[in-house]
């Protein structure tokens, strides 16, 4: 039994030689090759450190960061079909300005008109 043990029917294990052959490599796969593995000795530069910045100053709130603004600006946009072709169409920037002083601007005024004639169902301009 010790001779049948020794001479079994597996291959040997291929020695250096015979594993560095080439291999053909049939279809699509003879076009691609292994990847050399990278070597632990390729360092990484560290990058340098960024400069401080200063800090940013505080926000001070304006009026061009209402959100009220531009959702009226998008309503009147939206639904002009249903305003009286007289009311003149307005930015954000007009209407900003508009609402700035203690009365409001002449645009302001002929669209919350114009929008209580069309909540109120009136077909007489409200003044």
């Amino acid at each position: 039994m010790a001779s049948s043990d020794d001479s079994s029917d597996l291959s040997s294990v291929p020695s250096d030689d015979e594993s560095l052959q080439l291999t053909k490599k049939d279809g699509i796969l003879k076009f691609f090759s292994k990847a050399p593995k990278p070597t632990a000795a390729r360092k990484i530069e560290a990058s340098p450190p960024r400069p401080k910045r200063e800090p940013s100053p505080p926000h001070e709130y304006v009026l061009a960061d209402n959100p009220d603004i531009a959702f009226i600006v998008m309503f009147r946009a939206r639904f002009t079909e249903v305003f009286p072709k007289s009311l003149p169409n307005f930015g954000p920037q007009e209407l900003e300005h508009a609402v700035v002083g203690t009365t409001p601007g002449e645009h302001a005024e002929q669209f919350l008109c114009a929008l209580l004639g069309l909540l109120l169902n009136r077909k007489q301009d409200v003044k």
